[in-house]
C-alpha cells in the first residue's frame, strides 16, 4: 500500500500504541478514490537473455632502470571494456509527456498537473502507468557496457636498502559507462541511453609507500594515497517527472533570472558560501538542468601504518614476529588534533551531500515547484555523514612452529638412500650442493657482470683475488662437513646434523659480513647502481645479520617491504614458512 498527498492518514500514535487494530490498512480516500492512493503491486523479473559481466582487456608495460640507474621505473596502459553491464527498465512506464515546466528547461512530466499534490509537491505515478494492475515492473538487463582507460608511471630506488626505502605512483583514469535513467538518474525519458562518466572515476592518484628501520630494531612501514574527489550529480530530492523514482537531476536556478524571490536570494546564498570547486560546478550550470556527474568531491587522503619488532633485537625468538597494524592512521591522528566534533575528514572516504533541491510543494497555477535550496550541497564535512572509516590496531603474533626451510631441506637430502628411496648422496655430491651455504657470491656474480659494470683491470684483479680468497675459506668450512654428512649412518641424529649445518652457514655469513665492505669500497657509484639486488642485499650487513642463522621468522625473509607496501624480493634460498598464530 502507498498513500500520498491527500491520501496520507492523519496518524494518531497515541491510538495506534494503546490498540493496534486502530493503525490504518486503507489510504485516507480508500483504495480507488484517489489517485494518491494505490495498493497495486511491485515486480521485479529477468530479461531472457540476462548474461553475467565480462571484460575485453589489453595492457602494455615497460619496466626498467631510469635516471642512471638511479631508479627503476615502471609505466603501464591499460584499457579494459566491460560488456554485459546490468540495468534495469521499469516495463510499466509509458514515456508520454502530459506537459513540460518551462521554468526547468522544458523539462517533461509524465504524469497530469492533478496527480501532483500542492501541499506537498509529491506525484502520484499512477498517470505514467502502462497497465494499472501494477507499480513498477522492473526488468533486470545486462544489456549496457563501460570503458575504462588507465595509464599509471611509478618509480622506486633500484639499489637495496635495508634501512629505508620507498615509492611513488601517478595513476591517471577515466571511466565512462553506458546508462539509462532507471539505475542512474534523468532529466528527460528514463528509456534513453546515453554515455556519461562513472559514479566512481577519481581521475587522478598519488600513491606512496614509505619504509624505515629504526636501529634495526623497530621496523615502521607507511602505505598511503592521495585521490581526487568522486564526480556527484546535482539532484531533487523527491521525484519530479512522474516516473515514479527519485532520480532526478536538478535545474539550476540563476538567482538573476529565477522567478521566485526565495528561491533566487537562496541560491545566492549558497554560491556565496559553499566551497571553490561546488559554486564553479553550479556557477557553469546556470539556468540548465545538471548534467550527471558534473561536480567533484574534495580530494581524499588515506593511508595505513605498520609497525614490526626484530625479534633478535627485542630478545625474543628468531622464528617469532611481533607487528601492530594501524589502518586509519590519518582518522587517529584527526581525533587527537581536532577532537570529536571538529573533526576535518583526515582518511576518510567523502560522500558529498548531492541533494541541491527539496521539494516543497506544488504551484498548479504557473506549474512549477516550489523549492528549498539546500545550503549544505556539496558538503563533506563528516559530521554529516553516518558513514565514518574507522581506525583500528591490530596486534599480531606469529610463530615459525615448524622446522626451518634449511633444515627442512637438508634432511630430505640426508635421508635419501638411508630413510627413503633412492642413492644416498656421496661426499662430493654433497660438496657440490652446500659449498655456500646456499648463499650467492656477490664476487662471482660482479665478475661474471664485468662488461656491463665496465669493470677496470685493478677491480677485476682486486674482486677475483678477494673470490680465490673465499671459496678457499669456504671449502675449509664446508668440506669437513661434507664429509661428515657423507658418513652419517641410517639412523642419525636430524638435529645434530642441521646443528653442525647451522654453524658452518653462520660461518659463512661472516665471511661475507667481512668482505662485503671491501666490494663495496672497490665499486664506484654508478656501478654499484647497476648492481642486481640479489648482489646489493649481499653487500647490506643488516640483511646478512637477519639471515645469519637462518630465514625464519622476520629476521630473514620479507624483512623490507617495498614499492606499494609488498616485500622486495629476497635472494633465491632466503626465503621462510610461517604458521600465523593470532
Amino acid at each position: 500500500m502507498s498513500c500520498s498527498g491527500v491520501a496520507v492518514p492523519t496518524p494518531d500514535w497515541a491510538a495506534y500504541a494503546s490498540n493496534l487494530a486502530s493503525i490504518p490498512s486503507l489510504c485516507a480516500n480508500g483504495t480507488s478514490g484517489t489517485v494518491f492512493a494505490s495498493t497495486v503491486p511491485n515486480v521485479a523479473l529477468f530479461a531472457g537473455d540476462y548474461a553475467a559481466p565480462h571484460s575485453v582487456r589489453s595492457n602494455l608495460q615497460w619496466s626498467g632502470p631510469v635516471l642512471g640507474n638511479r631508479l627503476n621505473g615502471t609505466f603501464e596502459v591499460t584499457y579494459s571494456l566491460n560488456l554485459n553491464q546490468p540495468g534495469t527498465v521499469d516495463l510499466n512506464f509509458s514515456p508520454v509527456t502530459k506537459f513540460t515546466m518551462s521554468d526547468e528547461g522544458q523539462r517533461p512530466v509524465y504524469v497530469a498537473a492533478s496527480s501532483i499534490d500542492p501541499a506537498t509537491g509529491l506525484i502520484a505515478s499512477r498517470d505514467a502507468r502502462v497497465s494499472q494492475l501494477y507499480n513498477r515492473v522492473t526488468e533486470n538487463r545486462s544489456d549496457l557496457r563501460s570503458q575504462s582507460q588507465q595509464f599509471r608511471a611509478s618509480i622506486s630506488p633500484l639499489s637495496f636498502n635495508s634501512s629505508f626505502s620507498w615509492s611513488l605512483s601517478y595513476v591517471f583514469s577515466s571511466v565512462k559507462e553506458r546508462v539509462r535513467g532507471f539505475g542512474t538518474n534523468t532529466v528527460g525519458n528514463p528509456f534513453a541511453l546515453e554515455w556519461a562518466r562513472s559514479n566512481f572515476d577519481s581521475q587522478h592518484q598519488l600513491q606512496y609507500s614509505l619504509f624505515y628501520n629504526f636501529f634495526d630494531a623497530v621496523r615502521v612501514s607507511w602505505n598511503g594515497s592521495f585521490r581526487s574527489g568522486m564526480p556527484f550529480t546535482p539532484m531533487v530530492a523527491g521525484d519530479v517527472n512522474g516516473d515514479g523514482y527519485s532520480n532526478d537531476r536538478a535545474f539550476v536556478f540563476s538567482p538573476s533570472t529565477a522567478k521566485d524571490p526565495a528561491l533566487a536570494s537562496s541560491m545566492q546564498s549558497l554560491l556565496a558560501s559553499t566551497s571553490g570547486n561546488v559554486r564553479q560546478c553550479l556557477q557553469r550550470q546556470l539556468g540548465a538542468l545538471a548534467a550527471r556527474n558534473s561536480c567533484e568531491g574534495p580530494w581524499t587522503s588515506q593511508a595505513n601504518l605498520s609497525i614490526s619488532f626484530n625479534p633478535v633485537k627485542v630478545r625474543m625468538p628468531q622464528r617469532a614476529t611481533l607487528s601492530f597494524a594501524i589502518s586509519n592512521p590519518l582518522g587517529a591522528a584527526d581525533l587527537i588534533a581536532h577532537g570529536e566534533k571538529n573533526l576535518r575528514g583526515w582518511g576518510q572516504t567523502v560522500f558529498p551531500d548531492q541533494a541541491l533541491l527539496y521539494v516543497r510543494g506544488w504551484d498548479a497555477a504557473a506549474q512549477r515547484f516550489r523549492y528549498d535550496v539546500n545550503q549544505r550541497f556539496g558538503s563533506s564535512n563528516p559530521a554529516f555523514s553516518p558513514f565514518r572509516t574507522p581506525v583500528t590496531v591490530t596486534a599480531m603474533l606469529r610463530f615459525d612452529v615448524g622446522p626451518t626451510r634449511e633444515q627442512q631441506s637438508l634432511t630430505q637430502q640426508l635421508n635419501l638412500g638411508r630413510r627413503t628411496e633412492g642413492n644416498k648422496l656421496g661426499e662430493s655430491l654433497l660438496r657440490a650442493i652446500y659449498a655456500n651455504g646456499g648463499l650467492v657470491n656477490p664476487m662471482a656474480t660482479v665478475l661474471r657482470q664485468a662488461d656491463t659494470l665496465k669493470l677496470t683491470s685493478a677491480q677485476a684483479d682486486s674482486l677475483a683475488t678477494m673470490n680465490r680468497t673465499y671459496v678457499i675459506r669456504l671449502d675449509s668450512v664446508w668440506s669437513p662437513l661434507s664429509k661428515f654428512l657423507a658418513e652419517l649412518p641410517a639412523r642419525y641424529d636430524e638435529d645434530v646434523a642441521y646443528a653442525k649445518y647451522k654453524k658452518a652457514r653462520e660461518a659463512t655469513v661472516d665471511l661475507l659480513r667481512k668482505v662485503a665492505p671491501e666490494i663495496k669500497t672497490l665499486l664506484t657509484d654508478e656501478q654499484r647502481r647497476k648492481l642486481p639486488t640479489i648482489v646489493t642485499s649481499y653487500l647490506d650487513q643488516r640483511y646478512l645479520t637477519a639471515i645469519r642463522s637462518g630465514t625464519a621468522g622476520a629476521g630473514g625473509a620479507g624483512l623490507f617491504p617495498g614499492g606499494g607496501g609488498g616485500p622486495i624480493a629476497m635472494p633465491a634460498g632466503d626465503r621462510g614458512t610461517t604458521v600465523i598464530i593470532r
